[in-house]
């Protein structure tokens, strides 16, 4: 996988507009990469060809609606909430979309990958995409699955630089097979506490195939 940096700046992703209902998702998807991350994901999706991609947190369904673009590949995408449908015009029928609606009627839980046992589905994915609730701890916890358990491809996680939690996460991993790619991917978030900062976006390459060009 060869990470081309003009390529994923020239990437046009207008035709995905109309996709999302939701306003604001409108106005940013096609946004500068490096500003958002959109254009990175449309590429990654572009360049692979009959590909199992698993997302980790669907939330509203934007990154969704851009990895399932291609329509050669196969999205699984997992969240603990619904938020999908009342964001996204579900025209692309290569998504799978698993909401970790877990427990009781009268006892309810939120699950995630990992309580559904469906963690599995990992080690199968040519890429994963990583998107949740940035406190270091999940993250690290799909970093060791994928790294004990022998994974083969690569996984991008979001918001790097978020909080505190995430930094710390993302210096434990080997600068060996870590690539910060910020710089074509999400740049401006907003944290815990409600303020502007540098979200991040950061590559672990397991495989030792992924070359960066700039």
């Amino acid at each position: 996988m060869e990470i081309n940096y003009t390529k994923i700046k020239n990437t046009d992703l207008s035709h995905l507009i109309p996709l999302t209902k939701r306003h604001g998702f409108k106005k940013i998807i096609n946004n500068p990469a490096g500003e958002e991350h959109y254009k990175l994901l449309a590429y990654i999706t572009h360049t692979l060809t009959n590909a199992k991609i698993l997302e980790l947190g669907t939330h509203n369904g934007t990154s969704s609606t851009v990895l399932s673009d291609n329509p050669t590949n196969k999205v699984r995408t997992y969240d603990v909430e619904d938020l999908y449908n009342n964001n996204h015009n579900g025209v692309y029928n290569n998504i799978i979309r698993i909401v970790g609606n877990m427990g009781t009627k009268d006892n309810p839980y939120k699950g995630d990958i990992f309580d559904l046992n469906e963690q599995h589905y990992m080690l199968e994915a040519d890429f994963i995409f990583l998107d949740t609730a940035h406190l270091g701890g999940f993250e690290w916890k799909v970093y060791e699955y994928l790294r004990d358990n022998n994974y083969k491809n690569f996984i991008v996680f979001d918001d790097i630089h978020l909080e505190l939690a995430m930094q710390e996460f993302w210096s434990k991993i080997p600068n060996n097979i870590k690539y910060d790619i910020t710089e074509i991917g999400h740049g401006l978030g907003i944290d815990s506490r409600g303020n502007p900062r540098s979200s991040g976006t950061g590559l672990v390459d397991f495989s030792g195939r992924v070359t960066i060009v700039k």
